[in-house]
């Protein structure tokens, strides 16, 4: 059974196979993810404007020259692909290798302390909207996520149920080689 903080008075259980982590903080409040932050991540302040700064590790931003996308019946027709000069970051992966490295993230998040999940939702229009899980290794993810998504009210918390979309964010982790990039030399 795993131990869960959460911002919201619920009984959280997370049904992804493969995952069982001893700590989940969900879904906390800024100051909290500051708090935790600050506590285990090393080289993190709060700057003189309040915005909390950390180290980010040797990528410190979007690398979208690592995006590995999985083609299948389902994302052939709505991906653009990466092709020769088109200038998309949306490189193919097959599933084989999706799964090496999806079994790699489970178990280095396995192996952590805590996560931290941020159930959240992306489009404003509530017939649109795609609940999305964000599960991550570290406080100030779980902080950007919950200013890249829209996060519930209480009362949506309560009844998120299962997401259709989950990011498993375990940036730390030892990487597997992704397959070769179709423009390196």
């Amino acid at each position: 059974m795993m131990n869960v903080e959460t911002s919201a008075a619920v009984d959280f259980q997370m049904h992804i196979p493969g995952l069982s982590p001893r700590r989940v903080y969900r879904n906390l409040a800024a100051p909290a993810l500051y708090e935790l932050a600050l506590k285990h991540e090393p080289g993190t302040l709060i700057t003189s404007t309040g915005a909390l700064a950390t180290v980010s590790g040797a990528k410190t931003g979007r690398s979208p020259r690592d995006k590995r996308v999985v083609r299948e019946p389902g994302t052939e027709k709505d991906v653009w692909w990466a092709a020769q000069g088109s200038g998309s970051p949306n490189f193919e992966m097959d599933e084989r290798s999706f799964m090496l490295n999806r079994e790699t993230a489970l178990g280095y998040l396995n192996s952590l302390p805590h996560v931290f999940v941020f159930d959240g939702y992306a489009n404003w229009h509530a017939g649109s909207r795609i609940k999305v899980r964000v599960i991550t290794e570290r406080a100030y993810h779980a902080l950007f996520m919950s200013n890249m998504l829209i996060r519930p009210t209480p009362a949506e918390l309560d009844d998120f149920g299962e997401p259709e979309f989950v990011i498993f964010n375990a940036g730390a982790q030892r990487r597997l080689p992704l397959p070769p990039d179709p423009k390196s030399p």
